[in-house]
């Protein structure tokens, strides 16, 4: 592991976020947290993403359902949590 990711994922954790890169390490993690964690986790990403997309409104094309109040589709889970893990790593300084 490189000290970029490393700091990644403190920083994570800091934020309140489950520190994964992977989906496979995210599904283990969160299904190590209890019910209430693992919903304070998750309301904490869509928190991040939400500002996100404030300051990229770019990514609001892309990277969003149709339909107001639509659940997003699998890949469109995936391709946020990449991009909020990529802006995280992104800002860490080394």
């Amino acid at each position: 592991m490189t000290e970029r990711s490393l700091l990644a994922k403190i920083k994570m954790i800091e934020l309140g976020l489950v520190p994964a890169f992977t989906g496979n390490e995210l599904r283990k993690m969160l299904d190590s947290l209890d019910e209430s964690e693992s919903r304070k986790t998750k309301r904490k990403f869509r928190k991040m993403w939400k500002k996100l997309l404030k300051s990229n409104p770019e990514l609001r094309d892309s990277l969003t359902t149709n339909e107001k109040g639509s659940d997003p589709s699998k890949s469109l889970k995936r391709n946020r949590s990449v991009i909020v893990t990529s802006r995280i790593v992104s800002s860490v300084n080394v």
